[in-house]
């Protein structure tokens, strides 16, 4: 008799088992379960996850979930865990999980759980994100009684001060359901040693660690850009400050770890346009002296903004409309007489209406992408492209047009082909045409003959030459290239010439995919986040990013490879390799967790910690033909134990996190469900 340990992962409650078996419903042997289960309290309503132990020789398993008893049948899956998705309120779940064996389906035995009443929603950040002089306290207002916020950002913490003083310990010290993170304001030059970090080094480091402990604390993670400081020019735009580095930097790390991002930055910034510097200075507090603070907020302002963020938290996660109230009304909310909308936050520009592509704010931010676009074709990265610019900062744009620095990394130039797109679709203004195929035209002449991509074109001389994977780089050309070459959508006045390249762009693309998959054994794996655009070979990157396999970075690939129609076979037995490598490289039984420690800089260390109910993560890195997980200082010393690498490389570097989870418990599941009979 066969049994199958089943276990809850929650975000509200610790990770609990219990033991689904066979029809005898008697636990075997060492498959007893380790946390009890059945009736397990204050489940997360948002965040819950069902996982079980696998069990040898089953093929698939029965999912039932449900409000009575017996439960629903969900479905029939592969994986070993299931998300059931938004939960009701204060509510008793039953579910099961029958094995399917190949000599027929052995019956589960149905355990309970009770879902929480509320749910916690976290805020860390500085001032700027209280409720004495934040956007906190408005936001508080837009909650509804079945969340309980704790505001635990502080004034004068950047990224840095915030953790080594232990606030972040302590904002984590409870399980939260959502956790929002905005730091940026206090992280600047000038702000002093305890405060200070790189905007292209240490904060993205620091953002990148709170997104892998929250989620490994089992929270939905949001990042929050700043709230732009309410600083107008002679126009009435909003005067670029040094805070764009700090935003630019948390747009890329939410972009590369996949983090719901609230780009609060450009939409304060498109808000406080829009009313003018009137009403903007109305959200400053007067301070004793007479001036104007333009960074804190008043309660007005506290209004505004919490309205906004709670707007756009809506927006990057649909499953909290519940726990919100509906939005005051949109022209009290701004104070201010109708007028232009104003310029849309760039990180928005593919988010908007169809109609909203026809007006003259579409075409307005579209003649500043045109301003941006280098004389070579393609676009530079992390620049605000729906920010008004005009006078000096005009022409110093239209200076830098023959800068090599047009590439591919975070999203640049395929969002802006998109965008491009879509104007000339719905005004039919030939300048925009005229622009997206000098840009499309530039993401041709940068394949190589191969198939691959590289990071930059022209070619630099240092790693960013490889071919890459990072930041879904190559999948986003890839779509751009597709959508082109079937005429879909806003690219149907994409001519035949260049849809017929476009095609061989996309069919030599995944070519390049299947060939650069790593072998072991002759087995097939995953992908190395880099590979030499000659040989396809695994290629390092910095010193302590070793040619390896990838915990992460595969995770796009595997993806982009599931969404093609009508999939080859060589395409199929990739995506399974790479599942089946996945499934093999599972971190379980294991935890990141932050441990004090007043000896060292900072008073903090990061180390791995045994815990039998934390949820599987994988590696950064494996090691090819060990599939050890492996880790590196700046002395590029391969390691196979965070505890052996430099206190500063262990701190500061996402070496550990849940990568792989949503992609086998529900990407893949479903698209073998897709196939059909077509496919085995």
């Amino acid at each position: 008799m066969r049994s199958i340990s089943t276990r809850l992962i929650s975000s509200a409650i610790p990770i609990f088992l219990a033991v689904v078996t066979a029809a005898s419903a008697q636990p075997v042997g060492t498959a007893a379960p380790r946390l009890p289960a059945d009736g397990a309290q204050k489940v997360s309503r948002v965040n819950a996850r069902l996982s079980w132990t696998p069990v040898a020789d089953a093929t698939a398993y029965d999912v039932y979930l449900g409000t009575s008893d017996p439960p629903a049948r969900h479905g029939r899956q592969t994986e070993t865990t299931f998300l059931p998705g938004p939960l009701g309120s204060a509510t008793t779940y039953y579910w099961r999980v029958d094995a399917v064996m190949p000599a027929g389906v052995r019956t589960g035995t149905t355990w309970s759980f009770f879902t929480g009443g509320t749910i916690r929603i976290v805020l860390a950040g500085d001032s700027t994100v209280t409720d004495e002089s934040g956007w906190g306290r408005g936001f508080l207002a837009r909650l509804t009684s079945s969340v309980v916020l704790a505001n635990k950002a502080s004034n004068g913490r950047s990224s840095k001060s915030y953790r080594d003083e232990g606030l972040w310990r302590d904002a984590m010290a409870e399980p939260a359901d959502v956790v929002l993170i905005q730091f940026g304001h206090n992280d600047q030059p000038g702000k002093g040693p305890d405060r200070e970090t790189d905007a292209a080094t240490t904060y993205r480091e620091n953002l990148a660690r709170d997104i892998d402990e929250a989620r490994a604390n089992g929270a939905i993670v949001v990042v929050v850009t700043s709230l732009a400081r309410r600083s107008y020019d002679a126009r009435g735009g909003i005067v670029a400050d040094q805070l764009v580095p700090y935003v630019d930097a948390a747009r890329a790390v939410a972009a590369a770890k996949q983090a719901p991002l609230v780009d609060l930055y450009a939409a304060s910034v498109a808000h406080l346009y829009a009313v003018g510097p009137n009403v903007g200075d109305s959200y400053g507090v007067v301070q004793k002296d007479g001036t104007l603070d333009r960074t804190h907020l008043s309660p007005k302002g506290s209004e505004v903004f919490g309205n906004i963020v709670a707007d756009e938290l809506l927006r990057v996660l649909p499953i909290l409309t519940p726990y919100l109230r509906p939005a005051p009304d949109q022209a009290a909310r701004q104070a201010a007489p109708a007028g232009p909308r104003g310029p849309i936050p760039w990180s928005r520009a593919l988010d908007q209406d169809k109609a909203w592509y026809r007006s003259m704010d579409a075409t307005a931010v579209a003649d500043i992408v045109l301003l941006y676009q280098r004389a070579v074709g393609g676009w530079a990265k992390n620049v605000d492209m729906a920010r008004p610019i005009e006078g000096a900062e005009r022409d110093a744009v239209l200076a830098a047009r023959t800068l090599h620095d047009a590439t591919i990394d975070n999203g640049a130039t395929t969002t802006q082909l998109r965008f491009l797109a879509r104007v000339f679709s719905a005004t039919g203004q030939a300048r925009f045409r005229d622009a997206f195929l000098k840009g499309f035209d530039y993401l041709l002449a940068a394949q190589y003959p191969n198939g691959g991509w590289p990071q930059y074109y022209p070619l630099r001389s240092d790693y960013s030459r490889h071919i890459t994977f990072n930041d879904n780089a190559m999948v986003n050309v890839l779509g751009v290239m597709d959508d082109a070459s079937q005429g879909r959508g806003d690219m149907a006045f994409v001519d035949a010439a260049r849809r017929t390249r476009a095609a061989k762009a996309v069919e030599k693309g995944i070519d390049l995919i299947l060939k650069s998959q790593i072998r072991v054994d002759g087995v097939l794996t995953s992908w190395c986040a880099q590979v030499d655009e000659g040989t396809l070979e695994p290629r390092k990157a910095r010193a302590y990013e070793h040619p390896s396999i990838s915990g992460s970075e595969s995770v796009a690939v595997v993806r982009f490879l599931m969404s093609r129609p009508s999939p080859s076979p060589a395409i199929a037995a990739a995506i399974d390799a790479a599942i089946a490598w996945f499934r093999s490289a599972k971190i379980e039984g294991v935890k990141v967790v932050q441990k004090p420690d007043p000896s060292l800089p900072g008073a903090m260390d990061r180390v791995v910690v045994s815990d039998p109910s934390a949820p599987p993560l994988w590696a950064r890195f494996y090691q090819i033909g060990t599939n050890r997980p492996i880790y590196s200082g700046r002395d590029s010393v391969i390691r196979y134990s965070l505890a052996e690498i430099e206190l500063e490389r262990r701190v500061n570097y996402s070496w550990l996190g849940p990568y792989a989870t949503d992609l086998l418990a529900r990407d893949y599941p479903a698209w073998r469900a897709s196939l059909g009979s077509g496919l085995k």
